[in-house]
């Protein structure tokens, strides 16, 4: 098993802004996603229905 610093849930903005934060200040990070790609929900799933 890997042993890292910080654990991040989510690769949303503010998960992608955490796990560069993190780097940059020379900590290993783990960033945990459901989905298969990085970017969180608001990138891949619309949140407005265009038809509105």
């Amino acid at each position: 098993m890997r042993q890292v610093d910080v654990v991040i849930i989510g690769s949303g903005p503010a998960g992608q802004k955490a796990a560069v934060q993190a780097a940059k200040g020379g900590k290993s990070v783990a960033l945990i996603e459901r989905d298969q790609w990085l970017g969180g929900a608001c990138v891949h799933h619309p949140t407005i229905d265009p038809a509105l």
